[in-house]
């Protein structure tokens, strides 16, 4: 697993999400997960805890999403796990990712605080 330091955040609309997955168990597993999420545009960096069971991945919310990543998962093989509190999370994490895609696609604000009269 790669250090801490290395998956904060560092651009505005970049995120970090950790993602259980059941099925990583071996070193094999974690390799195809990272070949897996690595091919989707926007990610950033990743690291894999097999004895956690997790995937730790730092993406730009305004070129990919959660949902992109779920289903990049799935079609792999390693479905993230499914009980209240992931799925929970994962609305979250879909809400948070689209607000942040249109902020980033947002029109820039007026030059002043004055309305226009």
């Amino acid at each position: 697993m790669k250090t801490q330091d290395s998956m904060k955040p560092v651009g505005t609309w970049e995120v970090r999400r950790r993602i259980k997955i059941p099925a990583l168990v071996h070193a094999a597993d974690a390799m195809a997960v990272e070949d897996a999420v690595r091919a989707l545009s926007g990610v950033r960096n990743m690291a894999t805890d097999v004895e956690k069971h997790q995937l730790i991945v730092r993406y730009d919310a305004s070129q990919s999403a959660y949902q992109a990543i779920v289903e990049a998962l799935e079609s792999a093989g390693f479905p993230p796990l499914d009980n209240w509190w992931c799925r929970f999370k994962g609305s979250w994490f879909e809400f948070t990712d689209t607000n942040a895609r249109d902020n980033a696609h947002a029109p820039p604000p007026a030059c002043c605080n004055k309305p226009p009269k």
